[in-house]
């Protein structure tokens, strides 16, 4: 794996905020509920309300510590990929690893996607088509996914003239 690309160090920055964002939207979410029942509608009694809120939060903040330091760093350091005459390959997964090599005549689309907090730090995700499914190059700087799709599509483009 010595000519693999990884993805842009920003990347781990947009996944760390990403999950950021998820956790504070379910707290507020979860702190409406609450105030909701206390105020109004009164479900839950007060005793089993707080121990409800306490294993909430504590869920909430386990979640936002694996999702915030642990899983940028290891998606980080699994994900690879490389693209070269003939053949891509992207190593990716979490729990589960696994390295997939496609040949570029195989491909068929190549989309470029990038999120809000993407566009502020200049990545995006590259996913390239095929008849047997997709292939997604993850949190890659945007000049580069910009010149991969070209590359690939050159390739792809000069294999049909030929034929």
């Amino acid at each position: 794996m010595e000519n693999y690309n990884n993805m842009h160090e920003s990347g781990k920055t947009v996944m760390r905020l990403s999950a950021t964002i998820t956790v504070a939207i379910l707290l507020i979410a979860f702190t409406i509920f609450n105030v909701v029942n206390y105020v109004w509608l009164e479900w839950i009694d007060k005793e089993q309300m707080k121990w409800i809120i306490i294993i909430g939060v504590s869920i909430a903040l386990l979640y936002l510590i694996i999702s915030v330091i642990f899983i940028p760093i290891y998606r980080y350091k699994i994900f690879k990929y490389n693209i070269d005459d003939n053949v891509v390959t992207v190593r990716n997964g979490l729990w589960f690893v696994s390295v997939m090599k496609v040949p570029l005549f195989r491909i068929q689309n190549v989309d470029t996607h990038e999120g809000i907090l993407m566009r502020k730090y200049k990545l995006a995700n590259l996913t390239l088509s095929t008849a047997g499914g997709n292939i997604s190059i993850k949190f890659i700087n945007k000049t580069t996914a910009t010149r991969l799709k070209q590359q690939i599509k050159s390739v792809n483009k000069d294999k049909n003239q030929s034929n």
